[in-house]
């Protein structure tokens, strides 16, 4: 059968027909076809996008599906999608996962033939009622910091920048370590251990609303993995004290290692900072990564020249913001 284009059809569509309601299995072509769109030059350039896409591919396999169903209907599902949907298309979409301390907001798409319709804003509406009955205290997203119509949309809904982050790309190069610094891996016991020190050492800005867990260090691990990714935590030393702490993971569908710098003492420099990443750069490198991407916090006065000395360059940066509950 033959799918009509979501443009072939907006000439069509009245807003106050449209029905948002989570997404149904019938949904998933239309849904798909929307969710391409939303790819955009952040996505595109940190293969955030293909991450995306596996995810949601999945869907399409009935036994997936039929699980993801029924643990939604049991109110156990982790991630909770929305969709603005009107004579069978998908018009927009919006997805919520609840984490420990917040709702993470992501998969924010409208498809471009009826943008400008309060659809996006409708679909978030109900991404913050859910995180309220939830009992999440805040909401966040991150968006690429040049979509300056999306930023404009998130800062009427109340939502507040707290942090921008640089991506880095490049091939998975050989990363040495200098043998002036200690680098050790972090078992899981002292996972909750590495999470206080991670949080002593960020901004109040971006600790309170999104704290740090044995589980994730960093809100980017909510994208920049899937279930049964592989995961690595290091933390450099200095005299016998925490210096940095770095998290990798690898993804094998798309061959792609994320390495996330969670926190560092801000007067590392030169070879300590190589010496931080270069454990998880190596580990990922052995799993058959082909590709490195590494989220650095801005401003990077300290970091550019690190990331340049392993072959990456900075391709984009991304804003962080965050919403209170409504009480």
């Amino acid at each position: 059968m033959h799918l009509r284009s979501v443009s072939d059809l907006h000439m069509e569509q009245d807003s106050s027909a449209i029905e948002y309601r989570e997404l149904q299995r019938a949904d998933l072509p239309s849904f798909e076809q929307v969710m391409l769109q939303g790819l955009g030059a952040w996505e595109q350039a940190t293969g955030l996008g293909q991450v995306s896409m596996v995810q949601f591919q999945s869907f399409r396999n009935r036994g997936i599906w039929a699980l993801f169903a029924f643990m939604r209907a049991m109110g156990r599902v982790p991630i909770r999608i929305f969709v603005g949907v009107n004579r069978g298309q998908v018009l927009g979409t919006a997805s919520v996962l609840f984490l420990p301390n917040y709702a993470y907001i992501a998969g924010v798409v409208t498809d471009s033939a009826v943008r400008g319709r309060g659809i996006a804003t409708q679909l978030l509406e109900r991404t913050h009622a859910l995180a309220k009955q939830k009992g999440k205290p805040w909401s966040a997203l991150d968006v690429d910091s040049e979509n300056e119509s999306a930023i404009r949309v998130y800062r009427r809904l109340g939502y507040q920048e707290r942090a921008r982050f640089a991506w880095y790309v490049g091939p998975t190069p050989l990363a040495s370590a200098s043998s002036n610094h200690t680098v050790t891996e972090v078992p899981r016991s002292q996972m909750s251990e590495v999470a206080a020190w991670v949080d002593r050492n960020r901004p109040p800005a971006v600790r309170d609303p999104i704290p740090a867990t044995g589980r994730r260090l960093s809100h980017f691990e909510t994208i920049t993995r899937l279930p049964r990714t592989p995961v690595g935590t290091w933390k450099l030393t200095s005299a016998g004290q925490t210096a940095a702490v770095v998290r990798g993971s690898f993804l094998p569908s798309v061959r792609t290692s994320y390495v996330i710098l969670a926190a560092w003492d801000p007067g590392l420099t030169g070879d300590s900072l190589l010496s931080a990443v270069a454990p998880a750069v190596n580990w990922t490198r052995s799993l058959g990564a082909t590709r490195m991407v590494v989220a650095v916090s801005e401003p990077l006065d300290m970091w550019a020249p690190a990331m340049a000395a392993m072959g990456l360059q900075k391709v984009i940066s991304s804003v962080l913001m965050v919403r209170a509950s409504a009480p």
